[in-house]
Order: C-alpha cells, then structure tokens, then sequence
C-alpha cells in the first residue's frame, strides 16, 4: 500500500532533525575520541584533579553552545536549503511581463555605466519588454552625465526595444526618496530595483521574473558576487566566504517558506503595485531600507523567494574602515527593524517570527556569548584541574572546528554558485576569524549604538 502524501511529508521532516542527532553524538562521544589523541598521539597523561564547578560549567556550556551550532544548526540550514532548491516550484509562462529596472545612484561616476550596461543585456536576453530608470540623487560628480553616455552606447547596439530614463534630484534626499521617485514613474507590472555599482549577470533577469510568477510570490532576490575594482584581495575574499553562507545557505532556507527577510538592493524584483503601496504608504526610515521593505510585504502577507541562479556582481569594501562602516550600518538598521519597525512581527505564530528570534538570539545575543568566549579563555586555562590538558584538548577542538568548517564551507560555495570554480577561496577558511572578530564588535558596537538612541546612519 503506497503511503499517502502527508504521511510522506511528515517523514521528509525528519531528515531536518538528522543535523541535531550528529550534534548530540559528537557533544556526547568527542570529549573521549580528544582524550584517546592526546593519550596516543600526544603522549600525555592527565592528572587526575577535582574540577571547579563553576568552571565545570562555563566549559560546558561553551562546548555545547559551538557544537550545536557548528553542527546541529548549521546542518540544518543545509539541509533546509538542499529541500528548497529541490521544491522550487516551476515558473508560469503565460506571459512575460514588462519590468522596470530602478537605478538609484549617489557619485556612482565609476561603477553607473558598467552598471547600465549589464542591465542592457539582461534586458536583450528577456523575452518581455523593460524599461530602465537611473535616478541621480544630487550627485557631485559626473553620475548623470556617465549615465547619460552608456545609454546611449547601449541605445546604438542594442536590438531589443529599451525605454530609457535617467531622472535627477537637485540635492542629496537620500536612496528611500530616489526609489520612490524611480517607483512613481515606473510603467511596469514587475519592478527591478539595482544599486549602481551592480552588475547583473544576462540571465538573472529572466530567472527573477520567473520566481516572482510562481503563485503567492511578490519579491524575489538572487545571489551576490562580492568584488573589487582593483581585483580580489583578503578581506574581499572572506566576504565572498560570508555570502556564499548567508545567501547560498542561510537566505536559500528562508526561500523554503518564503520568508527570505532580506531583499538587497544590489539584486531584487518586485511586484510593482505592493512596492508602490509600501514605499508612498509607509515611512520607509531605517538606514537598512532593504530590510524594511522586505518585512513590510511579508507583513502584509507577500511571499519573498531567493534564487541563487540568478546573480549579480557587486563592490564590496576593500579596507577596514569601509568595511566596519558597512557593517555598523547593517547591524544598527537591523536592530532598528526588528526591535522597533517591525516588533510586531516577533509576536505572531509564523515562520517569520521564528527566522526574526533565531536571528535576534544567534546573531546579536549569540555575540556575547562569543565574547564571553574569548574573555574566559585565559582564565579558563589558569584555573583549569590540569592546564597541559585543557591546552590540547583545546587544540584538537579547534582542529576538529576547522574540519567541519571546512565541509560547511565547500557546500556553501556549490550552493551559491552551482559549480567548483570557487572552491579556491576554501583556503581562506583558516582566516575566517578575522572577519568573525570584526562583526563580533561591530554588532557589539551596533547594540550599545541602538540603545544610546541611535539608528544608524548612511554617512
């Protein structure tokens, strides 16, 4: 007797619990495989000393925090990914609607005509008509004018029909104002929203629309390529690692249900009429504007989907300073949203409210918990039973952490970008850290920002 689709989907559940079931054997079963190393690779022989409770405890609860969340939770956003790329639903192809791409650009001289062009050929490659809108919002340079040029390099040698705008704000109003300027005058059912030192790949266009005709899909975004003018350095590669994580996994599980909670501005569509609705009816405030748009139409019940065949480049900070502004800026605006803007949210019985605690607890009060970690670590050895002994034990943890980042890492890079040509940046897996320390205290940094009043800012 064949067993009847709910009696299918309920055991399909259970391989989300697999993840958890390997956590739980190697917190119970690896504490014994590091002490049979240090005894027969090491040499050593532990002294047999009473531990302190208290430090019995913080050992403990710092060894099952990493493991579950090394393994138990990390597996399971895998494999909620792995499910989500295996259930996407198929496109309707009915008809191909026209898409407005919205460029806003603020002294975006050097990336804005790269920028055009890319959309030229996404917009050549789709079977429907596009418009593209570039709003210079009170530029000091030569955005405009640059704007203006590879527009009418693109109008010469293209050979599809392309409605062309470049609209302009006298003075700097800020991205909010020059999306709802682009959004106002936008001919098309479906709206593309770019940042302009983006470059979208030739087919993300066509992959997006498609995503956004599934039923009860209004938004949906693809995968970003991080990158550098000047070539791909250090910190440019550990963001490469961090979004293939973010968004190849952790974003492709929220497309499970979805409750993607970002759509970014270097890559989204959206379905023009809720976009309009959400950026002239609502006060659009925080300095994260992509994520409050997004949890604005999934509060009004808009399913956002993630496509990560659909990708695009985009400039990614090179330097510290760049790179610890960026982040100060998104972690405070995401403060914002969550806990101010959109705090209703965190009470309703959904999926969305769930992703909205798992972010709040695991990324903004989880960094506590690594600081604590750090903070510990030398008295933890100075009071440790035998010092020797929590110095290796400590060794073959971190060698163990590492293989396992490794293997997250490998499946994350085949997730985002669908081949092995990346697998060069596993590498930088080993100076991973780095980064991790760096959003550490920014978000340290973020949470002291938000509660002395602050929102965050742009500049």
């Amino acid at each position: 007797m064949n067993s009847s689709p709910q009696n299918r989907f309920r055991v399909a559940y259970l391989f989300f619990l697999v993840p958890f079931v390997l956590a739980y054997l190697s917190w119970a079963y690896f504490p014994a495989v590091a002490q049979g190393v240090i005894k027969n690779v090491f040499g050593y022989a532990v002294l047999e000393r009473a531990a302190n409770p208290v430090w019995l405890g913080l050992i403990s609860f710092f060894y099952t925090w990493y493991t579950f969340l090394a393994i138990g939770f990390a597996g399971f956003w895998i494999t909620t990914a792995f499910v989500s790329r295996r259930k996407r639903a198929a496109a309707r192809r009915e008809f191909y609607p026209m898409v407005s791409f919205v460029v806003p650009a603020y002294n975006e001289e050097a990336h804005v005509a790269d920028c055009v062009e890319s959309l030229a050929v996404c917009a050549e490659a789709y079977s429907g008509n596009c418009e593209v809108i570039v709003v210079d919002d009170g530029s000091t340079d030569f955005t405009y004018e640059t704007a203006w040029r590879a527009i009418q390099a693109c109008k010469a040698s293209l050979r599809c029909r392309v409605h062309w705008r470049v609209l302009r704000h006298m003075s700097n109003l800020g991205k909010i104002e020059a999306l709802r300027t682009g959004v106002n005058v936008v001919l098309g059912q479906v709206v593309a929203v770019v940042d302009a030192d983006s470059e979208w790949s030739a087919d993300a266009l066509a992959k997006l629309v498609d995503a956004v005709l599934v039923v009860g899909q209004r938004a949906a975004t693809g995968y970003i390529h991080p990158k550098a003018d000047g070539g791909d350095g250090f910190l440019v590669a550990l963001q490469q690692l961090e979004y293939s994580q973010g968004l190849g996994i952790d974003r492709c599980g929220q497309s499970l249900g979805g409750c993607v909670l970002v759509v970014p501005g270097a890559i989204g569509v959206y379905d023009a009429a809720l976009l309009r609705d959400v950026l002239v009816e609502g006060n659009v405030r925080s300095v994260t504007e992509d994520s409050e748009i997004t949890l604005e139409m999934q509060k009004r019940g808009g399913k956002v989907s993630y496509v990560s065949s659909a990708c695009c480049g985009t400039d990614a900070p090179v330097g510290l300073g760049g790179l610890w502004r960026q982040r100060l800026r998104w972690f405070t605006g995401w403060l914002h949203n969550i806990l101010d803007i959109h705090s209703d949210l965190f009470m309703r019985r959904s999926w969305i409210s769930a992703l909205l605690w798992y972010s709040f607890i695991f990324e903004f009060l989880g960094v506590f918990v690594d600081l604590a970690a750090v903070v510990a670590f030398p008295f933890l050895w100075w009071f440790a039973p035998d010092a020797v002994n929590f110095a290796l034990n400590l060794i073959v943890f971190v060698l163990y952490g590492l293989v396992i980042s490794v293997v997250n890492q490998a499946v994350a890079l085949k997730f985002a970008y669908g081949d092995y040509t990346h697998l060069k940046l596993l590498k930088y897996t080993l100076f991973y850290p780095f980064l991790w320390i760096i959003n550490v205290f920014a978000r340290i940094r973020s949470v002291i920002t938000y509660a002395s009043g602050s929102n965050g800012k742009w500049h």
